[in-house]
């Protein structure tokens, strides 16, 4: 991804982000409905919506939910990898890392949120997010996607109201400054450890509707 594709999808994404409380984006992501579609030969989302025209309408709801975290998913590793020391795997198959930071530490970028058993603990997940982690990997899907390796997940939480999440995902002019001053402290950030890999948090969030905060775990 370049700068100018980057400009197109995210602006795609965030047009998408204000459909989605009325949407309710349809079942949780499984193999069963994944095997209907190819979703990573699809780059817009005028294809997807050609793509899944013929569909049930939570199965069309199911894989606008799928494109749209890929999507951000994608604009996120360009974020990091534009920053100097920042490198993007250049095998796209490759499931193991994302981004090389300073020539060591890779990790696969994980879009998320606070799942909502554990929104009532988000303050404390904040400042201490090992239960999140570990709810992460092992709660995981278990389907072909299940894969174990070290992890940036960059978790987006509204106190505003849980549907908000969309929006932070979108956070397009906060995020490049957040992710900046993450790889300028990478050496002093604590990372934890899960099963025998490495794993970071980037909490991105609102307490007030549409002012975007954040916190670095670890630093």
């Amino acid at each position: 991804m370049d700068a100018r594709e980057f400009g197109i999808l995210s602006e795609e994404v965030r047009k998408l982000a204000k459909q989605a409380p009325r949407l309710g984006w349809g079942k949780v992501q499984n193999d069963k409905t994944d095997s209907k579609l190819d979703l990573f030969g699809i780059r817009s989302y005028t294809d997807l919506e050609k793509s899944i025209a013929q569909m049930a309408d939570d199965d069309k709801n199911y894989w606008r939910r799928r494109w749209f975290v890929w999507q951000c998913s994608r604009c996120d590793e360009y974020l990091f990898y534009r920053i100097r020391g920042v490198e993007r795997n250049p095998n796209r198959k490759d499931k193991s890392w994302d981004i090389r930071i300073n020539g060591t530490i890779e990790f696969d970028i994980k879009g998320t949120r606070i799942p909502t058993k554990m929104r009532k603990d988000a303050e404390r997940l904040i400042n201490d997010p090992k239960d999140l982690i570990h709810f992460y990997y092992e709660k995981q899907s278990t389907g072909v996607r299940y894969d174990i390796q070290n992890r940036l997940f960059i978790v987006h939480h509204s106190f505003v109201g849980a549907e908000r999440e969309v929006y932070l995902r979108t956070a397009w002019k906060s995020k490049p400054k957040i992710y900046e001053e993450y790889v300028a402290n990478i050496n002093r950030i604590r990372l934890y450890e899960y099963n025998g890999v490495q794993t970071s948090v980037i909490f991105i969030f609102e307490r007030e509707k549409g002012k975007v905060d954040y916190h670095i775990c670890g630093l």
